[in-house]
């Protein structure tokens, strides 16, 4: 009878602590969706300390952090949230962010490639995860690997056909590539698309 009353006690503690777990994660995404960062954050802080095994707690301190610009905090949640959950794609995405962030266009060619690494095994788990194809892009194209940009942007435009923000990018890619009649024909395309962004450099590059 005593054995089962202290299991009885455990379970009843076991429960109330993830209850307050949950609780104070519910609250930090309440104050997240409201944009008040900070508390949102210490809200995870909480939900992370009673339950230190909760991914996704700890991805979305991490996107706290983001916003805060603390991104090599922000770094260190998403790392520790996919050692728990490795199919969390978004964290791959997000962390390759930071750390681009990070860098502020000071990293050397390898610390870049560690970051197309995430965008890339992000695009693993989400083939659709726009934001890793745009963003993926971008990086190469930062580093002069213009026809790697260009097929990410490509891809970019595969999985929404309707943006003509993808296509201005690709476009910009395929211009830097020496793909010139391909580069026209993507900034009319994402002029019909209501990107006017486009309209200055078809004046100036196409016939």
């Amino acid at each position: 009878m005593k054995h089962l009353l202290i299991a009885i006690c455990l379970l009843i503690g076991f429960n109330l602590h993830s209850q307050t777990a949950d609780a104070a994660f519910k609250k930090g995404v309440n104050k997240y969706d409201i944009k008040d960062y900070k508390g949102a954050q210490a809200d995870f802080t909480k939900a992370i300390t009673l339950n230190p095994k909760n991914a996704t707690a700890l991805y979305y301190r991490g996107k706290c952090k983001q916003k805060l610009e603390d991104y090599k905090g922000a770094m260190a949640d998403y790392t520790q949230a996919i050692k728990l959950k490795p199919t969390l794609s978004d964290a791959y995405t997000n962390r390759a962010h930071s750390k681009y962030m990070s860098l502020n266009l000071a990293g050397t060619p390898e610390d870049y490639k560690t970051i197309i690494a995430d965008y890339s095994k992000a695009i693993e788990l989400n083939p659709k995860d726009t934001v890793a194809y745009l963003n993926r892009g971008t990086t190469h194209e930062y580093l002069k690997d213009y026809k790697a940009a260009v097929y990410n942007f490509t891809k970019l435009c595969e999985v929404i056909p309707n943006s003509g923000e993808a296509y201005y990018y690709k476009a910009n890619a395929e211009d830097k590539a020496g793909e010139k009649e391909a580069a026209c024909t993507d900034w009319n395309k994402a002029i019909d698309l209501g990107e006017t962004r486009a309209q200055p450099l078809i004046a100036k590059n196409c016939n």
